[in-house]
């Protein structure tokens, strides 16, 4: 009984945790397939614990409507020697009853609306008594399977669980694929060969799966002889046509199958605790059936989660090759439409910029940064900021697209939908980075040109004026020594007034045309090499713009 005991605790430590990561068929409520193997366990330990012997639970069920099971039950209880009446009574039983019949032995009046009272000596010859619940066979439910419908508390509570089936409207692989109870017994409403339902059970069934228990009889058959037994039970014809019907039917098969089960097993010192074991292994049983299911759906979802990533993979490559080509060598994209909008971009602002010399700029100082800034907005990538804006509508629908079926793959499998990983999904989608706007990609793009504008074509600004302003001193200076020459000749005075310095007219009037001419080349120098500082300006900011959208891609989900 110890181990018995250890054994039951260990399942129900195990079993609550199988639960939480399934939901059972049959039980789209966790909480109620909770409650139920709750029950059975706890029932086990009654079992295990007593001393004496109860009733065993057997439920008869059958697989759908033209299973026969409501003649099955009629032929196991019918008694061949009482009247035909009585067993009329019998296949009366449903009359004004709905789902269930709870049939048990004895006379008199019937204890409940649901049960009925049978003097039925079938129910007394096992060694200990029996009662049986009968369910109606289920039609066809819309959105329910057959082992949803069937396999329920009741039939898991089931000391015996007995399926009929016809093997005409049912497949036996079918069958066998659902996830019946290991304790139940189906039973074949049709004689077939026992080696051919053993060869078809090893075939299509794997071999570390249980495998029920499996009769095949037929119940109409049996009936007959038994009718045939009631109605004139003196006549040799009538014994002997029973005789061969209900052997024929091998009725008596199912009879052996309980006897076995109901028998007190040799480590057993009752019927009671070898049925508790029976419950303890289906526990078990079930829990590994809900690991291998959960397994299954992993790897399930695992599969269509690359799928989905494959999907994303493919519009992702689809919307970077829009913008350029992968290296063979290093394997990374060259955003080739960015070289070809710089170079467009460089040519027209080249030409912008060669219409800007010295000497309009001296007459339009104060309306460079003007100038340069516009023709910069003018010639910055224009068509790849087109083509950037129409591919981030494109990534719009992709993205709502894809989110749709991030959600939709967790809905299909329950398994792996944990709260925290929902959670973390409607947090991603809801923060203020996660949905693209029409700057998503094109937001280097102005950075760059505003980084142009600000500062290289700012210092240009300055420095133009700077040029203009130095030049304007030097060659006023340059004019005031020529004049004070020129006007030393123009008085004819000996010394001048630029004697004292011992520079005569002519030499005065020459220094100050060279200053002049000086300043003017100084200032043209300071402009081209200011227009120079300007292009590497330019260019780095061309490099950066590669090297930005880059990593804003990176930051999108390129590669």
């Amino acid at each position: 009984m110890s181990k018995a005991l250890t054994l039951l605790n260990k399942t129900t430590q195990l079993l609550p945790r199988i639960l939480e990561s399934n939901v059972i068929s049959g039980f789209p409520r966790t909480d109620e397939t909770r409650n139920t193997w709750e029950k059975i366990l706890s029932e086990a330990h009654e079992d295990i614990s007593a001393s004496s012997e109860r009733p065993a639970k057997i439920v008869v069920c059958g697989w759908d409507e033209w299973s026969g099971s409501q003649g099955f039950v009629t032929a196991l209880l019918a008694d061949p020697l009482s009247s035909g009446g009585q067993t009329e009574a019998l296949e009366r039983r449903w009359t004004g009853r709905n789902d269930k019949i709870h049939i048990i032995h004895g006379n008199g009046l019937d204890p409940g609306p649901s049960s009925i009272r049978v003097s039925s000596n079938y129910l007394t010859q096992f060694p200990i008594p029996v009662e049986i619940t009968e369910f109606r066979a289920p039609a066809n439910l819309a959105g329910k399977s057959k082992a949803q419908t069937i396999i329920n508390a009741a039939s898991l509570e089931a000391d015996i669980f007995v399926l009929v089936v016809n093997p005409l409207t049912t497949s036996f692989v079918e069958l066998l694929n659902a996830q019946i109870p290991s304790n139940a017994v189906v039973v074949l409403t049709s004689c077939i060969n026992r080696h051919d339902i053993q060869d078809v059970i090893e075939k299509t069934h794997p071999k570390t799966s249980k495998t029920p228990k499996v009769v095949s009889v037929d119940p109409r058959l049996a009936l007959e002889g038994i009718r045939a037994l009631q109605s004139e039970p003196h006549s040799i014809s009538a014994i002997q046509k029973y005789q061969h019907d209900f052997t024929t039917s091998r009725l008596s098969n199912v009879t052996k199958v309980l006897q076995t089960i109901l028998s007190v097993k040799r480590n057993s010192t009752t019927v009671r605790k070898n049925l508790a074991l029976g419950h303890i292994s289906e526990a078990l049983y079930y829990s590994h059936c809900g690991i291998l299911r959960g397994l299954k759906e992993a790897e399930t979802a695992y599969s269509d989660a690359i799928i989905l990533g494959g999907t994303v993979n493919e519009a992702l490559a689809g919307a970077q090759h829009g913008f350029g080509m992968q290296d063979p060598k290093t394997g990374k994209v060259v955003l080739s439409e960015v070289d070809n909008a710089l170079k467009q971009a460089r040519k027209e602002m080249g030409q912008v910029m060669d219409t800007l010399t010295w000497w309009r700029m001296i007459w339009r100082v104060d309306e460079i940064s003007g100038i340069v800034a516009a023709a910069v907005r003018q010639t910055w990538c224009h068509e790849l900021e087109r083509k950037l804006i129409i591919q981030t509508g494109k990534l719009v629908a992709l993205q709502e697209s894809l989110s749709q079926s991030g959600f939709a793959l967790l809905a299909a499998h329950p398994t792996i939908s944990t709260a925290v990983l929902r959670n973390s999904l409607l947090q991603l989608k809801a923060s203020p980075h996660y949905h693209l706007t029409p700057d998503s990609l094109t937001r280097p793009l102005y950075s760059r040109r505003t980084q142009i504008i600000e500062y290289p074509t700012a210092r240009l600004h300055v420095t133009g004026q700077r040029a203009v302003l130095g030049m304007t001193g030097g060659i006023l200076s340059s004019v005031g020594v020529g004049w004070a020459g020129w006007l030393d000749w123009l008085l004819g005075s000996g010394e001048g007034l630029l004697g004292f310095v011992g520079m005569d007219a002519g030499t005065a009037m020459g220094v100050g045309m060279l200053g002049a001419v000086a300043s003017i080349r100084w200032a043209i120098g300071r402009w081209e090499k200011s227009k120079k500082q300007w292009w590497k300006d330019w260019t780095r900011a061309a490099d950066g713009l590669d090297r930005d959208l880059q990593v804003r891609s990176r930051s999108l989900g390129f590669r």
